[in-house]
């Protein structure tokens, strides 16, 4: 697999803050006009990903941002009624990719990292306490936790941790140029980069073949820089981890899943920025970042991207959006500062202009900030889960049901249908509004009744994820989800 490159794709990791660090090699070939002061230093490749997704098949962005629309329609849809009940549990494999003995991480990282990754989506971490007031109504539990596997893709039992040993010394590649050589290190950047880094998810490249990216969450381990030897032997980093987002929707062109199919589902990690009690350090001349991004919150960061979640500030300036709506606009990423008074674009998210959330973990803000999702996001996250990585979570538990008024309740039936669906009310309806529709929003069906308890329908549709909702004389609207099985 050989893999395009928009020149933009450097944005990530390759300016740097710091005053005195070395841009490296190949950043300043796609960072010229970049100051301090207005860089988006990046930390993450998933967006660029995306990028360079688009650069190979120009339908998967606008395909990408199209599932975006539709999960915010379905959670629209849903209203009040979306409640957490229920508590998503996933099962995580880390596959430790290792040319020595140091990237071989030891059980307690990755336990140390699981626990991490834990508390963060259930909002149960002890930073929480220094979350603004402002966005206390904001944020919230996903309840949505991450267990190492115990079953392997065979039916055997497994700690969830695979060592395999490497040649490959740096999954970034080796860049067989010097300094001078512009044009050819633009043109191996083009051809090469997402090819070498993602050969970490292929046993026959000198990585590990993922274990079923449908059942298990994949996260691989290894060591994500660029060698280059001819401009003293220098080791560039461009990515601290990367993830694949959701693209898997049933509805888009083989053209796009076939090239999609390339890059495993799952995430890419830096062996360095897994867990909080990881011993390795970064070197020379990345070594500020220590105190900035070794919390276990980078992988927190990237599980976020791969449960559908965009950067906090859309990727782009005060007009492009993450499509959360609790999210406060943002024109750039935080430049790993907790600057309270930064609020560089006007929203409106309940009356307020919010500032820059740097407390979110989509964020590029130091991870001593960083400590919340936000409703919206977690919102994201539960129906990605529900309608795009069904076979992902295990429902472990149910959560006390807020009391609710069943009087206008309805069953739905049979569920899965073949296009035959019976709607039972509790209690006789003076009049309902039926809809139906699909998960791009769109109606597929519509009537209105009159004195009805039940209602039976004979629907034409294809196979797919429905939602029947009532509105009743009374204003209050239902709906339901059913599957349509062809």
């Amino acid at each position: 697999m050989k893999v395009l490159f928009l020149q933009f794709v450097f944005l990530g990791m390759i300016s740097f803050p710091f005053t005195g660090i070395s841009q490296g090699t190949i950043s300043p070939l796609f960072n010229q006009e970049t100051t301090i002061e207005n860089s988006h230093t990046a930390n993450c490749g998933s967006h660029h990903l995306m990028v360079e997704m688009n650069s190979q098949n120009e339908n998967y962005m606008n395909l990408s941002n199209e599932l975006m629309d539709q999960l915010t329609n379905l959670i629209t849809l849903q209203k009040g009624d979306r409640i957490y009940d229920d508590l998503y549990e996933i099962p995580v494999v880390f596959h430790i990719v290792y040319s020595n003995s140091d990237q071989n991480l030891h059980d307690s990282v990755i336990l140390n990292q699981i626990e991490v990754l834990n508390h963060c989506f259930r909002r149960t971490n002890g930073d929480t306490v220094n979350t603004r007031n402002i966005f206390h109504n904001l944020v919230g539990d996903a309840k949505i936790e991450f267990k190492l596997a115990d079953i392997d893709p065979f039916g055997n039992p497994t700690t969830g941790i695979t060592r395999t040993p490497t040649n490959i010394t740096h999954f970034g590649g080796i860049l067989p140029y010097n300094q001078s050589q512009t044009q050819q290190i633009q043109q191996w950047v083009n051809d090469s980069l997402f090819y070498n880094f993602f050969r970490l998810t292929q046993t026959n490249l000198g990585g590990k073949d993922p274990w079923n990216t449908d059942n298990y969450l994949n996260i691989w381990i290894g060591d994500l820089r660029i060698l280059e030897p001819q401009i003293n032997n220098f080791e560039e980093l461009v990515f601290f981890g990367l993830a694949t987002p959701p693209s898997n929707h049933q509805n888009w062109p083989d053209s796009v899943l076939q090239m999609t199919n390339g890059f495993h589902q799952g995430v890419l990690m830096h062996y360095v920025n897994i867990g909080a009690n990881n011993p390795n350090l970064f070197p020379t001349p990345y070594g500020l970042y220590n105190n900035l991004v070794k919390e276990g919150k980078m992988l927190v960061h990237e599980v976020g991207h791969y449960l559908g979640l965009r950067h906090i500030w859309g990727d782009g300036g005060c007009n492009v959006d993450d499509y959360v709506s609790d999210t406060p606009l943002a024109s750039a990423a935080s430049n790993y500062s907790c600057n309270q008074n930064a609020n560089n674009c006007i929203d409106n998210i309940n009356g307020q202009d919010l500032p820059n959330m740097i407390e979110n973990y989509m964020d590029y803000s130091d991870a001593n900030c960083q400590n919340s999702f936000t409703i919206g996001q977690n919102d994201i996250m539960r129906a990605v889960l529900e309608y795009f990585r069904m076979d992902l979570p295990t429902i472990i538990s149910t959560a006390s049901i807020p009391e609710r008024n069943f009087t206008d309740a309805f069953n739905i039936y049979p569920n899965p249908s073949q296009g035959i669906i019976n709607l039972d009310f509790e209690h006789f309806q003076e009049s309902i509004e039926l809809l139906v529709i699909n998960t791009m929003g769109q109606i597929v069906f519509e009537n209105k009744y009159i004195g009805q308890k039940t209602i039976a329908l004979s629907l034409n549709l294809d196979s797919g994820v429905y939602f029947v909702q009532t509105t009743l004389q009374n204003g209050r609207q239902i709906s339901q989800k059913i599957l349509v099985e062809n």
